[in-house]
């Protein structure tokens, strides 16, 4: 697998793993700035504070593994990747006979 190919694997995986896994977290922390809000359990009499922080932590937990698989890809794309060796310029050629 040559660099270029290692450079789009991750990108690719960055777009599709790593940025909804930060949207995950950030609804996650809203979801635990929001079990402190009153008007959030008249609206839903049966959950309860501790049901919301345990989706929350699940939430945040998935993130997490979603954020850590393009650092996973692209270490391993990168650490495979064979780097180009130059062509040596200064051959030597045997004399003609």
């Amino acid at each position: 697998m040559n660099r270029t190919t290692a450079m789009i694997a991750t990108i690719v995986t960055v777009l599709f793993c790593g940025l909804p896994g930060i949207g995950l977290i950030c609804f996650a922390a809203l979801g635990m700035l929001g079990t402190n809000l009153p008007g959030f359990y008249e609206e839903n009499p049966t959950a309860t504070p501790e049901q919301a922080l345990l989706g929350a932590g699940v939430f945040v937990c998935i993130g997490l593994l979603l954020m850590l698989i393009p650092a996973l890809v692209g270490f391993f794309t990168f650490r495979m990747s064979k780097k180009e060796e130059p062509a040596n310029q200064f051959d030597y050629i045997p004399p003609a006979s």
